[in-house]
């Protein structure tokens, strides 16, 4: 169902065309509706087409003077109101931008301190890296010399069974050829 304005513009669109604007155009134009409908829309468009138009005169020169000097001072205070703001502004986004300046500046001096920090880390990691190859290597090496003791110790406990082997057989041959000493002689022995 067509409005009331669709209507009207629809009878202005076929008057701008040169064409008669009579409700079946208008219904056309409209894709449908209902007659009264139409007819009732285009009863009121055609009585405001028929007013007349209020002729405007051009206005007396000492007002168009006034309203142009008005209209200047309202120009020049909407000007200075717009520049204290924008002044009111760059005040603003120059403290916000000194803020900002500030925060990076401590941002970058934070980051300088930690690099430097992490750089005393980096040297303490190694440096403690380099002490603990060194005790590992100390360690392969007390393992190696402790694997030699024993070593040593084991072939010192096979060469003194030897000899305590050739010690006691020494022993047995030297009592076989010691001369027994005879029992019950007194005196002169020793």
């Amino acid at each position: 169902m067509a409005t009331k304005d669709e209507i009207w513009a629809a009878a202005q669109a076929l008057t701008d065309a040169g064409e008669r604007p009579t409700l079946v155009a208008v219904r056309k134009a409209v894709g449908g509706g209902s007659y009264t409908t139409i007819s009732e829309a285009m009863a009121e468009w055609r009585a405001r087409q028929e007013q007349p138009q209020a002729r405007r005169d051009p206005a007396p020169e000492t007002i168009a003077a006034q309203a142009a000097e008005m209209a200047a001072a309202i120009w020049a205070q909407a000007s200075a109101l717009a520049h204290e703001k924008l002044q009111a502004e760059r005040a603003a986004l120059d403290a916000a931008r000194e803020g900002m300046e500030q925060e990076r500046a401590e941002a970058v001096d934070l980051a300088d301190v930690l690099s430097s920090e992490l750089d005393q880390v980096r040297a303490d990691l190694e440096a403690a890296l380099v002490r603990v190859l060194e005790r590992d290597e100390a360690i392969v090496r007390q393992a190696q010399e402790i694997d030699r003791w024993r070593q040593e110790a084991t072939e010192a406990r096979e060469s003194a069974a030897e000899l305590r082997g050739q010690v006691d057989a020494l022993q047995r041959v030297i009592a076989q050829w010691q001369p027994r000493k005879p029992s019950g002689t007194g005196r002169g022995e020793r």
